[in-house]
């Protein structure tokens, strides 16, 4: 694969986004230019600064469980000193309900699990063929944020050819795998048949990994121990040759190895003396034998090479996509969710108190829709209902005229400072957040 290029004359219609891929500041920039007075830019400014203050703080639970529950399946460690037995199982289940959570939360969504089955076996992926052992893993799931098309460019024909191929590519991707573990075998039993775990994990471990832009077709190339494989060109490229030139060697091999068995035995005692010319054909019979030996060495190499050629690929694919790694991956995963609510919560209570009330949520969800391709020129699918139960409980909706609208910005900062000042009063009974 070479350089990748964007066509906007070629490119299929982009699809629907199921998360905002605005910065927040750009995106609370072009608000404070539509709809405010200028003694109100200060104020929504603020709202929008505490906002994420709060959701950062709403967060803190969950990065907190994930990180503690993850520590007990960590595969590369340190893992915590146990006070007690815990079950793995119980545990284990508890990690996917907080992650899965927080994916939601993220806007992330979850490949079918008959699509992450078809990524086993032979995989060619351009001119490197790939293969997944998903016998290896007892659980895998991808998640992955953000779908459109890219044109790559193909080099064909040994180089002298290219062409341009249409990939659809997955902006952000989650690949959560958790390892096979014993399960009616002694764990040493166990340990021997799998003692190859990728990263030097222990079964029963999770390992998370995040990467960013990958096309649908290295999706493979994304799961732990993913093997080379010799393609049908390659096999041809190598194996025929080797063929021919095998065939006149094997000729000349047998007799040059039975003159020197000859001249072997003679030396040794077993048959009679050695003669001149005797001596001359076993030089070159040993000759015969270096020739072989050399040619089977030069196609060992010639195969190594090409297989770590190969390797080369899938690593430089993987380690320049790779974004984050293990816990890494939930500090990622909680400040991803954290900035799609504030966006979602911004856009909605922005659009309510600029544009004017509405009567059902569906006349919300298409004016924010619109409003994201005026300004920035992308097709989002908006979560309005989950927008709008966030300002509910956050106390920033009211009723007008019988339709849904948004408080004042004084009373919704006074809502807002009300709410960060019951975070931290201790006498009260801890509960849930507004903003869950």
């Amino acid at each position: 694969m070479t350089a990748e290029s964007h066509t906007a004359g070629n490119s299929p219609a982009p699809q629907k986004l199921h998360f905002i891929p605005v910065l927040r500041a750009d995106l609370i920039s072009a608000m404070k230019e539509q709809g405010f007075a200028s003694d109100q830019v200060n104020d929504f400014q603020t709202l929008a600064t505490f906002l994420g203050a709060y959701f950062h703080h709403d967060f803190y639970d969950e990065l907190t469980e994930l990180k503690e529950t993850y520590a007990w399946f960590s595969p590369s460690g340190p893992h915590p000193v146990r006070r007690e037995t815990r079950d793995a199982d119980t545990a284990f289940a508890k990690l996917m309900a907080t992650f899965e959570s927080v994916m939601a939360r993220a806007n992330f969504m979850e490949l079918p699990q008959a699509e992450v089955a078809n990524l086993g076996g032979d995989h060619p992926q351009f001119d490197v063929k790939t293969r997944t052992p998903l016998e290896t893993y007892e659980v895998i799931r991808i998640f992955y944020r953000g779908e459109r098309t890219k044109t790559v460019t193909q080099a064909t024909a040994l180089g002298f050819k290219s062409k341009e191929i249409a990939l659809d590519t997955l902006d952000d991707v989650i690949v959560f795998v958790r390892f096979k573990q014993p399960s009616g075998m002694p764990r040493k039993r166990f340990m021997r048949r799998n003692s190859k775990l990728p990263g030097g994990a222990e079964p029963g471990s999770v390992m998370v990994k995040s990467f960013r832009s990958i096309a649908r077709i290295e999706l493979p190339m994304l799961l732990p121990d993913v093997q080379i494989v010799m393609s049908r060109l390659d096999a041809m490229l190598l194996g025929g040759p080797a063929l021919l030139g095998a065939v006149p060697i094997a000729l000349n091999l047998l007799p040059a190895l039975s003159v020197i068995l000859v001249v072997v035995g003679a030396y040794l005692g077993f048959s009679g003396a050695v003669t001149h010319d005797q001596l001359m054909k076993a030089v070159g019979a040993l000759s015969v034998v270096i020739g072989a030996g050399a040619f089977m060495w030069r196609q060992y190499s010639n195969y190594s090479f090409r297989k770590l050629k190969y390797q080369r690929k899938v690593a430089d694919n993987i380690y320049f996509k790779n974004v984050n790694n293990d816990v890494g991956v939930f500090e990622t995963l909680i400040s991803a969710a954290e900035d799609q609510e504030v966006k979602e919560v911004i856009l909605a209570y922005h659009s309510l108190l600029t544009a004017g009330p509405v009567a059902h949520s569906g006349d919300l969800d298409r004016r924010i829709e619109a409003w994201l391709k005026k300004t920035f020129q992308i097709d989002v699918d908006f979560e309005v209902g989950d927008a709008l139960t966030k300002l509910e409980g956050l106390g920033f909706l009211t009723q007008k005229d019988g339709k849904m609208a948004a408080v004042a910005l004084p009373d919704a900062l006074a809502r807002l400072d009300t709410l960060w000042d019951r975070l931290y009063d201790f006498t009260r009974a801890p509960g849930t957040h507004a903003a869950a």
